[in-house]
């Protein structure tokens, strides 16, 4: 398993099913589960965005922990999806799974190794 750190607002709508494209500079030959972890900044950018796509969320947002899942099922540089930045990688994710007890973690960039225990996160 993998972990990636991603800012919030994008974290939360990853791990909704609402945004099914992460936006990297940088591709990887890594395919399969993710665990996304909530960065400990916000971007400005993201809500706007919202906004502009007139999508919302609910509840807080977290910061610090593993907030969910996805699946990393192909990346391409050219995806149609709202989500989708000019010029990015485009990570295509699926079938998003929200923790069910969010997990304080450690950020880094990159992907990375998850943490020892991180099934707690997604236990009931």
């Amino acid at each position: 398993m993998r972990m990636l750190t991603v800012r919030q607002p994008w974290a939360a709508l990853l791990v909704a099913g609402i945004k099914d494209v992460e936006n990297r500079s940088w591709p990887t030959p890594y395919r399969g589960r993710l665990l996304i972890h909530a960065g400990l900044k916000t971007d400005a950018e993201g809500f706007e965005l919202m906004e502009r796509l007139g999508v919302t969320l609910d509840g807080p947002l977290l910061h610090g922990v593993i907030v969910g899942s996805v699946d990393l099922v192909d990346i391409r540089d050219d995806s149609a999806s709202p989500w989708a930045a000019p010029g990015a990688h485009h990570w295509l994710l699926a079938d998003a799974q929200p923790a069910v007890s969010p997990m304080t973690a450690v950020g880094a960039l990159g992907l990375r190794p998850a943490p020892a225990g991180w099934e707690r996160a997604f236990a009931a």
